[in-house]
């Protein structure tokens, strides 16, 4: 007679195919094209990257509209739009799971762009 499979005996067991990538932290600018619930159309979003991984990021903006659904990010360095869906949005930040995954060398360059501020001009 073989034993039950119930989820508690499997627990950290082979059965477990859940992968978790480390967050590297950021701070870049990026655009967010948000689609929203029921609605066809995508809104351009100036945010800021707090954090990225091979699977999912982490947005922060003033602008994000109710009930995102999905996202193309511009992210500088990559020169192409990462799809995202929405994991959760709280009312200035937006975590988001990555459709396909990023390798890990594209996710530290990304992860050490640093914003410049412009200087005042010398006089």
């Amino acid at each position: 007679m073989t034993p039950k499979r119930h989820a508690l005996t499997q627990i950290g067991g082979a059965g477990d195919k859940r992968q978790v990538y480390a967050k590297q932290d950021a701070n870049c600018p990026v655009v967010a094209h948000v689609s929203v619930r029921n609605s066809e159309t995508r809104v351009p979003v100036p945010c800021w990257l707090v954090n990225l991984s091979e699977d999912g990021c982490l947005l922060t903006s003033d602008h994000f509209p109710p009930r995102v659904t999905d996202v193309y990010l511009v992210i500088p360095g990559l020169g192409a739009k990462v799809h995202a869906v929405a994991r959760n949005q709280g009312k200035f930040t937006l975590g988001l799971s990555l459709t396909t995954k990023i390798p890990s060398d594209l996710i530290s360059k990304v992860a050490r762009i640093k914003a410049v501020s412009k200087a005042a001009p010398v006089s």
